[in-house]
Order: C-alpha cells, then sequence, then structure tokens
C-alpha cells in the first residue's frame, strides 16, 4: 500500500525556499553588510539571517526524512538536469540576447551548458551524487533498528556537527559539499527511522527551535564567533531538523500546496542563474535607509517577489516541459543508460 503524502512537508519545501529567498535577499542584495555591527538593525536582521541558514540542510533532510526503500525512478535526476540546463543555458541566453548582460565569451556559453561538470549550482551538482549513491545508503539505513539508528544518529551529529563547529576537519566546505548532503540525508533517515523527539510535545519542540536559533544568535552577535555561518554548527542543523518534524505534524489538505510544492527547486534555480544573482549584487541596500520596522517589511516583501518570480518563471518552464516532452524523452534517456551500465557490467564476469 502506498504510503499517505505528508502536505506537511509538502508546505514546509515552500517556506523553506522562501528562507533560501530571505538569504539571498539579506546577504547577495547587501542589507546585512550594509549596517554597523552592534546597532538594532544588525541585531534584528542577523536572527532573520541565522533562522533562514538551515534552510538548505532542511531539504537535504527532508530527502532522507521521507525516504523509503521502495524503487526509485531513475529518470527523476535526468528530468532534474534539463530543469537545471534551461536555467543554466536557456535563462542565461534569453537575458544575453535581450541586453540584460553582457556578451559571453564561447567557454563561458560551454560551462553554462555543462551545469554539472561546471558546477554552476552547487546544489544540484551535490544532489546528483547524492542520488546516484542512495540505493547504496537505503540499503543500510532500511536495516537496521530503531536502537541502532537512535545511536547512529549522535554518533554523526557528534563527530560532524559538534567536531565540525569547532574545525572543518573532514573538509565538509561549511556545508557547500557532497558528502555534507549525503550526512544530511543520512542524519534526516536515521531521525525518522530512530524515531527521534516523536514523543516530545509540538510546544516543546517549538521551545527548542527558539533555543537553537537564540543559541546561534548570541555566538554571531555577541560572542562573535563567525563560524556559526554555515550549515554545519548543531544550533543550525538542529532548526533545520526541527522544521522538518514539526511540519511533519501538520495535518492539511494539500490540493494547492502538493502542486506548488514541485516548483521550489525551480525557484531556487531561477535565483542561483548567473545573470540574476548578477542584478541581485548589492541591489537591496536601499532597505537600510528607513526606520527599522519598515526595512523588516521591505526584506520580507523582496524575498516574496523573488519568491513569486521564480515560481512564474517556473511556472512557464514546466509548461515548455510538457509541450517538448521532457518527461517522456528524461525516461528513455534513463532506461538507455540503465541499458547500458548493465552490459558494462557483463563484461566484468
Amino acid at each position: 500500500m502506498a504510503s499517505k503524502r505528508n502536505y506537511g512537508i509538502d508546505l514546509l519545501r515552500l517556506v523553506l525556499m522562501y528562507m533560501v529567498c530571505m538569504l539571498h535577499t539579506l546577504g547577495r542584495g547587501g542589507i546585512l553588510d550594509a549596517y554597523e555591527k552592534g546597532s538594532k538593525g544588525f541585531a534584528v536582521f542577523w536572527v532573520i539571517e541565522l533562522f533562514s541558514l538551515c534552510a538548505v540542510d532542511g531539504f537535504a533532510l527532508i530527502s532522507g526524512y521521507m525516504a523509503s526503500d521502495r524503487p526509485r525512478k531513475n529518470e527523476k535526476i535526468v528530468e532534474m538536469w534539463f530543469q537545471v540546463f534551461f536555467y543554466s543555458f536557456g535563462v542565461t541566453m534569453i537575458m544575453m540576447v535581450a541586453g540584460l548582460i553582457p556578451t559571453m565569451k564561447k567557454i563561458e556559453i560551454l560551462q553554462c551548458a555543462m551545469p554539472v561538470t561546471y558546477g554552476k549550482f552547487w546544489y544540484f551538482t551535490a544532489f546528483f551524487v547524492l542520488f546516484l549513491v542512495t540505493p547504496l545508503l537505503n540499503k543500510w539505513l532500511f536495516s537496521i533498528d530503531e536502537r541502532t539508528a537512535r545511536r547512529a544518529f549522535v554518533f554523526f551529529v557528534i563527530l560532524f556537527c559538534c567536531f565540525g563547529f569547532i574545525k572543518d576537519t573532514f573538509k565538509l566546505n561549511n556545508g557547500y559539499s557532497t558528502f555534507w548532503l549525503i550526512i544530511l540525508y543520512c542524519i534526516g533517515a536515521m531521525a525518522k527511522r530512530g524515531n527521534v523527539f516523536q514523543k516530545k510535545k509540538t510546544i516543546t519542540l517549538v521551545a527548542m527551535l527558539v533555543l537553537c536559533i537564540a543559541a546561534a544568535w548570541v555566538l554571531y552577535v555577541i560572542v562573535g564567533y563567525t563560524k556559526i555561518k554555515s550549515y554545519l554548527p548543531l544550533p543550525i542543523l538542529g532548526s533545520g531538523l526541527l522544521l522538518v518534524i514539526l511540519f511533519s505534524r501538520i495535518n492539511i489538505k494539500g490540493a494547492i500546496v502538493s502542486k506548488l510544492s514541485p516548483f521550489a527547486f525551480g525557484i531556487y534555480l531561477f535565483q542561483l542563474n548567473q545573470g540574476i544573482w548578477g542584478k541581485l549584487n548589492e541591489a537591496f541596500t536601499f532597505v537600510t535607509e528607513h526606520r527599522l520596522i519598515v526595512a523588516i517589511g521591505y526584506a520580507f516583501a523582496l524575498a516574496g517577489l523573488i519568491f513569486i518570480s521564480g515560481l512564474l518563471v517556473e511556472f512557464v518552464r514546466s509548461l515548455f516541459a510538457k509541450l517538448f516532452r521532457i518527461p517522456w524523452l528524461s525516461k528513455k534517456i534513463a532506461n538507455a543508460a540503465e541499458w547500458a551500465i548493465d552490459k558494462s557490467t557483463a563484461l566484468l564476469n
């Protein structure tokens, strides 16, 4: 029997993507750097920034938390590649022809046409590898009992988050790495398999979430510990995991949410397109010229504008994908790749 869809997690994907938009509004948009350290604006906007920072961890944790041992559809990763190609090559060429960005060199155009090889979107490059190794990870993750899962969960958190909080011993590059996504996938799966925090009341989990954010804020704003600004520290990972558990408990009707949730990845790709990314550079520093309450409103509105813009572009792209039968083509390519791999492995006999 197919498992019931968790619409709370669908909603969380959209919330997390809005948080990613907020990260780019505050960071790339120049708002954080425009405030002097010690000012009220600096203190307030860093609360928003540090809370939003858990969004990237949240997506990878969801992948593990909602994982199943059912056979996967390999055409999914091929279809995602076409999606990435559209934003890396298609959108960039459209902007260049429209005169919105300078004319690019041939090597730059080639790099846009090969987004995984040249790492145009770090998250997809890392996820591409995660997708390939998921069957091997699942062999172990779905073979362990609850006690083993809980012990492994604690071990992973201590080894990679607590040690990483002091020094990046395992070269995780502050979370911008394939290895970190694999670790998050395992942590999410082990949290679900081990029923981590499942017996705690919702109000307790909310209090823990507030404590994580407060700890991160104190460490950065008061103590001045800059290493908290990464995806590795325990307060950031903890915030992401707590959001996953909290939203998994939300019981809502998902007609609209389930239709919008698949667009989340496209919203990420839209804002990370090199042309759009360039336009965002210090584009929002004007926000700091207003009173703090107005500036906060501007920041949330601008993040919403990025979110809606990406959503609309992704909606149009999805229509063209159906028109050009990209799902069908992806399945054919995946089947051909599987056939080629099977023939290649036969040579090893």
